[in-house]
């Protein structure tokens, strides 16, 4: 059975726009691995939410963005960056996209989770997670 180019469609464009979506969330879980793989701070701020619920091996609390950074560039100049694998991904309930990967550091490796949520701005990281000993390898 042939569907008519009307009614094809629509269901063209809920494609596009599915694919177009998959795209941008990919490019901002790029950007943002990128940034915590090499250490860049101030890039990885750029991808935050107005206070981010992050914890690293020494706090664990709400921070504004730029209470994120100075923390995060202290954390990443004690831990000098080597790269990030992510090693699983999914999405939450309430659509949020997880994802969780190995810190590879010159001090050792940490287990590494942020979540990005959808805004008018883009997906921006709502939560960041980077502990200790906790690594699957």
């Amino acid at each position: 059975m042939q569907l008519s180019p009307m009614k094809r469609m629509p269901i063209l464009i809920l494609f596009l726009l599915t694919f177009l979506g998959v795209r941008a969330q990919g490019a901002s879980k790029d950007q943002v691995a990128a940034a915590i793989g090499t250490g860049n701070s101030a890039a990885l701020a750029r991808f935050m939410v107005a206070n981010v619920d992050m914890t690293l091996p020494t706090a664990s609390d709400f921070y504004s963005k730029a209470q994120a950074e100075q923390m995060l560039r202290k954390f990443f100049d004690e831990h000098k960056p080597k790269g990030i694998t992510i090693e699983h991904e999914g999405n939450n309930r309430s659509g949020d996209s997880y994802y969780i990967g190995k810190l590879a550091t010159a001090n050792g490796d940490f287990r590494v989770t942020f979540f990005l949520k959808k805004s008018p701005e883009g997906n921006q990281v709502k939560q960041l997670r980077i502990e200790t000993g906790k690594t699957d390898h």
